[in-house]
């Protein structure tokens, strides 16, 4: 199962308004098949998951945060690919939108609504962005490497200029940022943002 959501013609929305999407596939897309690969991995030799090992060390770095809630954070992480890529995930280990209870869930929509808030806050206007969620399969095992997140993808690397996806990107499959994360994350961070 893989929910995303579109929002802007930027990023091919023919419809005006964000709509999300659920895909079911009958087997694991390639890259989250990476993903997994890599955590089994990581969870053999260490017991634990691996994003939530990278997420201590985001939290210790305290650069790139948006949003520490108790139970949920949002961050630009220190691999963007997107010069304003950010990850939302729970604080502790969660595999999936299942496995969310009613704290970690209310935490989780306080993260992602300061995300969508601080994106169109910097930009004074609805932010384009494709936003994927990445949780454990649902093929009826347990996944205990796996940890849910949450990833924005926006289009824009400047105002006016589009991010392209063009020969490293698409023919060898290695991502070129010309930023920063630490200062993406300074120029979200430094925008206001009111929950209620």
């Amino acid at each position: 199962m893989f929910p995303f959501e579109n929002r802007g013609v930027e990023v091919g929305v023919t419809l005006h308004h964000p709509h999300g999407q659920i895909y079911a596939y009958p087997f694991v897309p390639p890259l989250p098949a990476r993903v997994l690969a890599q955590e089994e991995r990581y969870h053999a030799l260490h017991g634990r998951p691996l994003a939530l090992e990278l997420l201590e060390a985001e939290l210790a770095a305290d650069e790139r945060i948006l949003y520490r809630g108790p139970r949920a954070v949002a961050l630009v992480p220190v691999c963007a690919r997107y010069a304003y890529e950010v990850w939302v995930t729970p604080r502790v280990p969660c595999p999936s939108l299942l496995a969310l209870d009613t704290e970690i869930r209310a935490d989780l929509a306080r993260a992602l609504k300061t995300t969508l808030l601080k994106y169109d806050g910097l930009w004074g206007r609805p932010f384009p962005y494709v936003m994927a969620c990445y949780q454990a399969p649902s093929d009826g095992e347990l996944h205990p490497e796996t940890q849910l997140r949450i990833e924005f993808y926006p289009p824009y690397r400047m105002p006016g200029r589009l991010k392209y996806l063009a020969g490293t990107e698409l023919g060898a499959g290695v991502f070129t940022a010309e930023t920063l994360p630490e200062l993406k994350a300074a120029e979200l961070r430094a925008v206001e943002v009111k929950l209620e």
